[in-house]
Protein backbone atom coordinates (compact mmCIF):
# COMPACT_ATOMS: atom_id res chain seq x y z
CA UNK A 1 0.00 0.00 0.00
CA UNK A 2 1.60 2.84 -1.07
CA UNK A 3 2.23 6.06 1.45
CA UNK A 4 -0.13 8.39 -0.08
CA UNK A 5 -3.35 6.01 -0.02
CA UNK A 6 -2.31 4.98 3.43
CA UNK A 7 -2.67 8.52 4.72
CA UNK A 8 -6.24 9.23 3.20
CA UNK A 9 -7.74 6.08 4.61
CA UNK A 10 -6.52 7.10 8.07
CA UNK A 11 -7.61 10.57 7.08
CA UNK A 12 -11.04 8.88 5.84
CA UNK A 13 -11.22 6.54 8.90
CA UNK A 14 -11.37 9.62 11.31
CA UNK A 15 -13.51 11.51 9.14
CA UNK A 16 -15.99 8.31 9.85
CA UNK A 17 -15.05 8.44 13.81
CA UNK A 18 -15.95 12.20 13.82
CA UNK A 19 -19.28 12.15 12.20
CA UNK A 20 -20.50 9.06 14.18
CA UNK A 21 -19.10 11.24 17.32
CA UNK A 22 -21.30 14.39 16.14
CA UNK A 23 -24.14 11.61 15.06
CA UNK A 24 -24.27 10.27 18.47
CA UNK A 25 -23.86 13.51 20.61
CA UNK A 26 -26.95 14.58 18.29
CA UNK A 27 -29.00 11.76 19.11
CA UNK A 28 -28.19 12.08 23.19
CA UNK A 29 -28.96 16.24 22.53
CA UNK A 30 -32.35 14.99 21.15
CA UNK A 31 -33.23 12.38 23.82
CA UNK A 32 -32.44 15.38 26.31
CA UNK A 33 -34.27 17.49 24.96
CA UNK A 34 -37.43 15.25 24.81
CA UNK A 35 -37.23 14.11 28.44
CA UNK A 36 -36.42 17.36 30.06
CA UNK A 37 -39.85 18.00 28.62
CA UNK A 38 -41.66 15.16 29.71
CA UNK A 39 -40.13 15.51 32.95
CA UNK A 40 -41.78 18.65 33.24
CA UNK A 41 -45.28 17.30 32.49
CA UNK A 42 -44.90 14.18 34.37
CA UNK A 43 -44.04 16.62 37.74
CA UNK A 44 -46.67 18.96 37.10
CA UNK A 45 -49.48 15.97 36.55
CA UNK A 46 -47.67 15.04 40.20
CA UNK A 47 -48.38 17.97 41.97
CA UNK A 48 -52.19 19.23 40.67
CA UNK A 49 -53.61 15.27 40.39
CA UNK A 50 -55.14 14.18 43.89
CA UNK A 51 -58.04 12.20 45.04
CA UNK A 52 -60.75 14.70 46.46
CA UNK A 53 -61.57 13.80 50.24
CA UNK A 54 -64.97 12.11 49.35
CA UNK A 55 -62.86 9.63 47.09
CA UNK A 56 -60.56 9.16 49.86
CA UNK A 57 -63.27 8.50 52.21
CA UNK A 58 -65.31 6.06 50.19
CA UNK A 59 -62.18 3.71 49.92
CA UNK A 60 -61.84 4.17 53.51
CA UNK A 61 -64.84 2.99 54.04
CA UNK A 62 -65.29 0.54 51.73
CA UNK A 63 -62.13 -0.80 53.00
CA UNK A 64 -63.48 -0.68 56.90
CA UNK A 65 -66.81 -2.87 55.90
CA UNK A 66 -65.66 -5.61 53.66
CA UNK A 67 -61.59 -5.92 53.85
CA UNK A 68 -61.07 -5.22 50.41
CA UNK A 69 -60.98 -1.60 48.80
CA UNK A 70 -63.22 -0.62 46.38
CA UNK A 71 -61.90 -1.31 42.79
CA UNK A 72 -64.49 -0.52 40.33
CA UNK A 73 -63.79 1.87 38.03
CA UNK A 74 -65.99 4.47 39.94
CA UNK A 75 -63.90 4.39 43.15
CA UNK A 76 -61.22 7.05 41.84
CA UNK A 77 -61.77 9.97 39.63
CA UNK A 78 -59.38 12.18 38.32
CA UNK A 79 -59.19 15.84 40.26
CA UNK A 80 -57.06 18.04 38.54
CA UNK A 81 -56.41 21.13 41.14
CA UNK A 82 -57.39 24.43 38.71
CA UNK A 83 -57.20 26.45 41.41
CA UNK A 84 -53.33 25.39 41.98
CA UNK A 85 -52.73 25.51 37.78
CA UNK A 86 -53.61 28.46 37.32
CA UNK A 87 -51.52 30.32 39.84
CA UNK A 88 -48.83 28.81 38.01
CA UNK A 89 -49.99 28.80 34.11
CA UNK A 90 -52.79 31.69 33.60
CA UNK A 91 -53.28 29.89 30.04
CA UNK A 92 -54.56 26.68 31.34
CA UNK A 93 -58.25 25.87 30.13
CA UNK A 94 -58.63 22.14 30.86
CA UNK A 95 -56.41 18.97 31.30
CA UNK A 96 -56.42 15.90 29.19
CA UNK A 97 -55.77 12.13 29.61
CA UNK A 98 -55.74 9.21 26.68
CA UNK A 99 -55.06 5.96 29.40
CA UNK A 100 -51.90 3.84 29.08
CA UNK A 101 -50.69 6.86 27.34
CA UNK A 102 -48.73 9.64 28.18
CA UNK A 103 -51.19 12.08 27.39
CA UNK A 104 -51.39 13.19 30.46
CA UNK A 105 -51.20 17.10 30.29
CA UNK A 106 -52.73 20.37 30.50
CA UNK A 107 -54.73 21.91 27.98
CA UNK A 108 -53.62 26.10 27.42
CA UNK A 109 -55.12 28.72 25.26
CA UNK A 110 -52.93 31.84 24.12
CA UNK A 111 -54.12 34.50 21.48
CA UNK A 112 -53.52 33.19 18.95
CA UNK A 113 -52.11 29.64 17.84
CA UNK A 114 -48.49 30.25 17.85
CA UNK A 115 -47.33 30.72 21.19
CA UNK A 116 -47.85 27.27 23.09
CA UNK A 117 -46.85 25.98 19.81
CA UNK A 118 -43.27 26.24 20.66
CA UNK A 119 -43.77 26.66 24.41
CA UNK A 120 -44.19 24.79 27.51
CA UNK A 121 -47.47 25.99 29.75
CA UNK A 122 -44.64 28.29 31.86
CA UNK A 123 -43.81 29.72 28.57
CA UNK A 124 -40.27 28.42 28.64
CA UNK A 125 -38.80 27.95 25.01
CA UNK A 126 -39.45 24.16 23.92
CA UNK A 127 -40.13 22.45 20.44
CA UNK A 128 -42.04 20.33 22.05
CA UNK A 129 -44.86 23.11 22.98
CA UNK A 130 -48.25 22.38 25.02
CA UNK A 131 -51.08 20.87 24.44
CA UNK A 132 -53.82 23.91 22.94
CA UNK A 133 -57.28 24.87 22.54
CA UNK A 134 -57.72 27.12 19.36
CA UNK A 135 -57.59 30.78 19.93
CA UNK A 136 -61.05 30.74 18.14
CA UNK A 137 -62.40 28.36 20.85
CA UNK A 138 -64.45 29.50 23.79
CA UNK A 139 -62.58 28.65 26.68
CA UNK A 140 -65.32 26.80 28.24
CA UNK A 141 -65.43 24.17 25.67
CA UNK A 142 -68.77 25.22 24.60
CA UNK A 143 -68.56 25.65 20.73
CA UNK A 144 -69.96 23.62 18.13
CA UNK A 145 -66.65 22.47 16.90
CA UNK A 146 -63.79 22.17 18.96
CA UNK A 147 -60.27 22.70 17.58
CA UNK A 148 -57.12 21.18 20.08
CA UNK A 149 -53.91 20.78 18.69
CA UNK A 150 -50.17 19.49 19.85
CA UNK A 151 -47.28 18.60 18.14
CA UNK A 152 -46.27 14.50 17.08
CA UNK A 153 -43.22 13.86 18.96
CA UNK A 154 -40.92 10.93 17.90
CA UNK A 155 -40.39 9.59 21.34
CA UNK A 156 -44.51 9.10 21.36
CA UNK A 157 -45.47 11.64 24.06
CA UNK A 158 -47.33 15.04 23.54
CA UNK A 159 -49.96 14.07 20.81
CA UNK A 160 -47.74 11.07 19.07
CA UNK A 161 -49.93 8.59 20.92
CA UNK A 162 -52.96 9.28 18.58
CA UNK A 163 -50.91 7.48 15.33
CA UNK A 164 -51.92 4.39 16.99
CA UNK A 165 -55.31 5.13 16.19
CA UNK A 166 -54.73 3.57 12.95
CA UNK A 167 -54.79 0.63 14.25
CA UNK A 168 -58.30 -0.50 14.85
CA UNK A 169 -57.66 -2.50 17.59
CA UNK A 170 -56.25 0.24 19.54
CA UNK A 171 -59.39 2.24 19.12
CA UNK A 172 -61.44 -0.83 20.33
CA UNK A 173 -59.57 -0.86 23.55
CA UNK A 174 -59.18 2.91 23.57
CA UNK A 175 -62.14 4.75 22.43
CA UNK A 176 -62.79 7.33 24.95
CA UNK A 177 -60.08 10.62 25.47
CA UNK A 178 -60.90 12.13 29.45
CA UNK A 179 -61.10 16.39 28.87
CA UNK A 180 -61.78 17.64 32.40
CA UNK A 181 -61.93 21.15 32.71
CA UNK A 182 -62.56 23.86 35.58
CA UNK A 183 -66.71 24.03 35.01
CA UNK A 184 -66.89 20.62 33.75
CA UNK A 185 -65.60 16.86 33.27
CA UNK A 186 -66.03 15.39 29.61
CA UNK A 187 -65.38 12.29 27.66
CA UNK A 188 -64.73 12.70 24.45
CA UNK A 189 -66.11 9.56 22.79
CA UNK A 190 -64.37 9.03 19.53
CA UNK A 191 -65.85 8.25 16.31
CA UNK A 192 -63.81 8.91 13.29
CA UNK A 193 -59.84 9.72 12.24
CA UNK A 194 -58.32 10.80 8.89
CA UNK A 195 -54.94 12.20 7.39
CA UNK A 196 -55.88 15.75 6.30
CA UNK A 197 -54.18 18.55 4.56
CA UNK A 198 -53.48 21.65 6.82
CA UNK A 199 -54.64 24.07 5.12
CA UNK A 200 -56.97 22.76 2.41
CA UNK A 201 -58.90 19.96 4.25
CA UNK A 202 -58.55 21.89 8.19
CA UNK A 203 -61.52 21.06 10.67
CA UNK A 204 -64.12 23.88 10.45
CA UNK A 205 -64.97 25.61 13.23
CA UNK A 206 -68.28 26.87 12.54
CA UNK A 207 -71.17 25.37 10.26
CA UNK A 208 -74.13 27.05 8.55
CA UNK A 209 -76.96 24.82 9.67
CA UNK A 210 -77.42 21.30 10.86
CA UNK A 211 -77.02 19.32 6.77
CA UNK A 212 -73.90 20.80 6.57
CA UNK A 213 -72.26 19.80 10.12
CA UNK A 214 -74.21 15.90 9.07
CA UNK A 215 -72.27 16.06 5.47
CA UNK A 216 -69.27 16.74 7.03
CA UNK A 217 -69.43 13.99 9.63
CA UNK A 218 -70.72 11.71 6.95
CA UNK A 219 -67.34 12.48 5.26
CA UNK A 220 -65.01 11.95 7.88
CA UNK A 221 -65.98 9.14 8.84
CA UNK A 222 -66.14 8.02 5.00
CA UNK A 223 -62.48 8.18 5.19
CA UNK A 224 -61.41 7.56 8.84
CA UNK A 225 -58.62 5.05 9.81
CA UNK A 226 -60.71 2.63 12.21
CA UNK A 227 -64.53 1.74 12.47
CA UNK A 228 -66.88 3.07 15.22
CA UNK A 229 -70.04 2.55 15.89
CA UNK A 230 -70.65 5.94 17.99
CA UNK A 231 -74.11 7.66 16.29
CA UNK A 232 -73.42 10.93 16.19
CA UNK A 233 -76.25 13.61 15.49
CA UNK A 234 -76.54 17.11 14.57
CA UNK A 235 -77.09 18.32 18.52
CA UNK A 236 -73.36 16.72 19.24
CA UNK A 237 -70.46 19.10 19.89
CA UNK A 238 -67.18 17.56 18.07
CA UNK A 239 -63.83 17.58 19.10
CA UNK A 240 -60.80 17.64 16.77
CA UNK A 241 -57.56 16.76 18.32
CA UNK A 242 -54.98 17.86 15.50
CA UNK A 243 -51.19 16.64 15.19
CA UNK A 244 -48.17 16.24 12.40
CA UNK A 245 -48.15 13.02 10.06
CA UNK A 246 -45.59 12.68 7.92
CA UNK A 247 -48.27 10.78 4.89
CA UNK A 248 -47.17 13.71 2.40
CA UNK A 249 -46.16 17.58 2.58
CA UNK A 250 -47.92 19.26 5.52
CA UNK A 251 -50.51 16.09 6.42
CA UNK A 252 -52.58 16.32 9.83
CA UNK A 253 -53.96 13.48 11.53
CA UNK A 254 -57.06 14.70 12.92
CA UNK A 255 -58.85 12.12 15.72
CA UNK A 256 -62.44 13.26 15.94
CA UNK A 257 -65.02 12.60 19.11
CA UNK A 258 -68.22 13.74 20.31
CA UNK A 259 -68.34 15.65 23.61
CA UNK A 260 -70.06 14.35 26.61
CA UNK A 261 -70.62 16.28 30.03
Amino acid sequence: MSKTKKVFLQILFAVFILTALAFATLIVRELYIDNQSQSFYEELAIEVRRQTDEDIDADDTQTEQTGQPDTTETAWTPYIDFEALNSSFPGVVGWMILDGTPIDYPVMQYTDNNFFLTRLPDGTLHRNGSIFLDYRNKSNFSDKSILIFGHENRAGDMFGALKNYRNQNFFDENPVIYLFTPEKDYTIQLFAGHVAHSERDHPPLEFEDDEEFMTYIDHIRSISVFNSDIAVTADDRIVSLVTCTYDFNDARLIIVGILIE
